[in-house]
């Protein structure tokens, strides 16, 4: 099993829906889990418009995932009830995280996203700490200044030499609007944001209301071969 962390440095660029769809996308050829990391604002059964109600299946030795089409999911909002804030500790969350990891029984999936909060959270720091083996993470920004400098740091903390994770790339998101036809800058300050975060640029993601897996097939592509996996060999 392939695990890709998905991250942004600040919130709203729209990790979680870049992690959504391109699961979708992967699942075309792949098994592919998803799990959310993100205990606070867990967003992932809503993007995917899964229903969180009835609790989930679990035994002695751990959580079953949801089926979502070709997806299994695995979300913290299926533990917290809609409405209820989740006002825990850093070290409750990363107990949490530690719990997930360990005891979600995904069904031999080929591909794991794992989608986090933004930021150096506790989760991602839980995360990195007890995923066995992660073979790589994704940043997603805008290309407006705040938010690229905010994924520098984490792509600092991801490189560094405690943790040594290979940064397979960015996705710069929103950077435009298309309308009637006419491209027009959206979320931009002209930045080139791979260069600037030294990674190569996977995907520039338009914002639109009717995004969905077709526009992630591409950086499920490029993922696939930087994963060095292929339909005879997963």
């Amino acid at each position: 099993m392939k695990v890709i962390l998905i991250g942004a440095g600040k919130g709203g660029t729209g990790k979680t829906t870049a992690t959504a769809f391109l699961g979708l996308a992967l699942s075309d050829k792949y098994k592919v889990a998803i799990l959310d990391l993100d205990v606070m604002g867990p967003n992932i059964p809503r993007i995917l418009g899964m229903n969180c109600s009835g609790g989930v299946d679990s035994d002695i030795d751990g959580f079953y995932p949801k089926k979502y089409y070709n997806l299994e999911v695995f979300s913290p909002a299926f533990l917290i009830p809609p409405g209820v804030a989740c006002a825990w500790s850093g070290e409750k969350r990363r107990e949490l995280i530690h719990e997930l990891i360990e005891k979600v029984k995904w069904d031999s999936p080929d591909i794991l996203l794992c989608d986090s909060p933004p930021g150096s959270s506790d989760e991602i720091i839980a995360a990195l700490k007890y995923i066995p083996k992660l073979d790589g993470a994704i940043i997603v920004t805008t290309a407006k200044r705040e938010s690229v400098d905010d994924a520098s740091r984490l792509v600092a903390l991801l490189k560094n030499k405690v943790y040594n994770i290979p940064v397979l790339g960015v996705i710069e998101n929103m950077g435009s609007i298309i309308v009637d036809g006419v491209v027009l800058p959206l979320l931009n300050d002209g930045i080139d944001v791979g260069a600037e975060l030294d990674v190569e640029t996977l995907a520039r993601i338009p914002f639109k209301k009717d995004i969905g897996a077709e526009d992630f097939r591409g950086v499920a592509r490029v993922v696939i071969n930087k994963l060095n996996m292929n339909e005879e060999g997963k």
